[in-house]
């Protein structure tokens, strides 16, 4: 298949207004990724050039397109909604290739294997137009899609607010996909007239001309949920559904087990390591890289991290922009994130945050602590309820903490504070100097035991409250 001789546009100039949302629906996500992106990376795929047809906040559209490195990507504006027809039309000076195709922005399951089946019958056929279409007799599903009308071996798309006939009769529709001869579109297209009803000049009007003429139209088949478009959140919502379970069927292929599939959030990009285990109510986000033999406890949330191999994540983990190193276990309602680095063997347990820090091999910090701004080296021990201070209003700073230290529970490390390695702290102390290396830290007040004064205290108060009661 020569390839060179075709050319995409792909239409993205619409309001979006059944999504009843200032921002425009191609930026919408759908599994992670902007809606726009699944046809433009389609077609990259295929090494087909694309005119993106741009209108409604093109300025938006282009900023996310834009962070992408698409080649053989250029703009056209339709100046004003005059219809799928008019967005065509408006590319018509960009035009070089032999063979036009058209599909929607909107649809983003669309895919490649159906455009390549599109051009191979086209170039057979030797027509002037090509479509796709789909089977589809369901008033409901299929409502807002033009309906393909044959009639004495003529053809002809009618769109959805005109179509009058039977759905059982006329059960296939317009997949919105087309591939047309450029000396077809060029002829023709300025013939194409508004519509009496909508004011809008219509696309699909080229198939009944190209019929009508005897220029040839041909036509292949796909199912249904592979053409759906998006004109609403709630069919936003359905090819959402669509597209996760394809991501999750190839992740069960390659050996990843879920727990409960439809409870899981999973993004286009996530990739997932064999035998690994998904528990119930899992996210995982764009980004996320998740090693061999893992196992991620029920309802975490893992965005733009990498696991290693053999990594546990236990329930309730919240987690964005981290790295964490093989055979390490994690939470359970643990936070980590603000590219934070874990070494192998190491645990973070319950109720710990840790943030913008990087914490070496078999390091152990299990119980309700808060690490920020941290350098923390192998085999370090810290206690419970230790908290690093890193915030003085102003600036944040850094605690290092070498190799081998142990800190003792209830710490608060105001940093900047250095923790030699082998060295040690006492419980409860308020840790403000280096401390050297093997020596014992002790950083709080001395106690004192002032014999019987509970008895004395507790009475006075039994006395206080008593006077308020009758006063009262």
């Amino acid at each position: 298949m020569n390839r060179s001789k075709i050319q995409a546009i792909v239409l993205a100039a619409g309001t979006s207004s059944r999504f009843k949302s200032e921002t425009p629906k191609l930026l919408f996500t759908l599994c992670g990724q902007e809606m726009i992106l699944y046809p433009l990376k389609m077609l990259q795929q295929l090494d087909i050039p694309v005119t993106l047809v741009v209108g409604h906040k093109k300025e938006l559209l282009k900023r996310i397109i834009e962070q992408h490195a698409f080649s053989s990507l250029t703009y056209s504006e339709q100046k004003h909604q005059l219809g799928t027809g008019d967005a065509v039309a408006s590319t018509a000076s960009s035009w070089h290739a032999e063979h036009i195709l058209v599909l929607n922005g909107d649809a983003p399951l669309v895919q490649s294997s159906m455009v390549e089946e599109l051009i191979k019958e086209h170039m057979k056929s030797n027509v002037a137009v090509s479509f796709t279409m789909t089977h589809n007799n369901d008033p409901i599903s299929s409502a807002g899609y033009g309906r393909v009308v044959i009639r004495d071996e003529q053809t002809s798309i009618v769109e959805a607010r005109h179509f009058t006939g039977d759905f059982a009769v006329d059960c296939f529709v317009n997949a919105g996909i087309y591939l047309f001869r450029r000396e077809f579109l060029k002829r023709f297209i300025s013939s194409l007239a508004k519509h009496p009803g909508s004011q809008e000049i219509y696309l699909t009007d080229l198939i009944e001309i190209a019929s009508k003429q005897k220029l040839g139209v041909a036509t292949v088949n796909a199912p249904f949920d592979q053409v759906r478009g998006v004109n609403t959140l709630k069919e936003l919502w359905a090819a959402e559904q669509i597209k996760r379970a394809e991501i999750i069927d190839a992740c069960m292929q390659q050996g990843v087990r879920f727990g409960s599939v439809q409870s899981t959030h999973i993004d286009c990009d996530v990739t997932i390591g064999a035998g690994t285990s998904i528990g119930a109510g899992v996210q995982l986000f764009a980004g996320t890289r998740i090693g061999k033999g893992c196992t991620i406890g029920a309802y975490s949330c893992i965005k733009n991290s990498t696991l290693g191999d053999h990594v546990t994540i236990q329930p309730h983990v919240v987690m964005s922009d981290a790295t964490i190193g093989d055979l390490s276990a994690i939470g359970p309602f643990a936070h980590i994130h603000g590219n934070t680095t874990i070494g192998n063997e190491s645990v973070i347990g319950n109720f710990v945050e840790v943030t913008k820090s990087s914490i070496a091999h078999r390091t152990r910090i299990k119980h309700l602590s808060y690490i920020g701004n941290a350098h923390i080296g192998s085999d370090v021990n810290i206690g419970a309820g230790t908290v690093t201070c890193n915030y003085n209003g102003v600036t944040k700073n850094t605690t290092i903490i070498e190799d081998r230290a142990f800190i003792g529970s209830n710490n608060s490390l105001i940093a900047p504070v250095t923790i030699e390695q082998h060295a040690m702290t006492g419980a409860g102390s308020v840790i403000t100097e280096t401390v050297p290396s093997h020596a014992l830290a002790i950083a709080r007040a001395q106690q004192v035991n002032k014999e019987g004064y509970a008895r004395r205290l507790r009475d006075s108060i039994t006395v206080v409250a008593a006077v308020k009661s009758k006063t009262q």
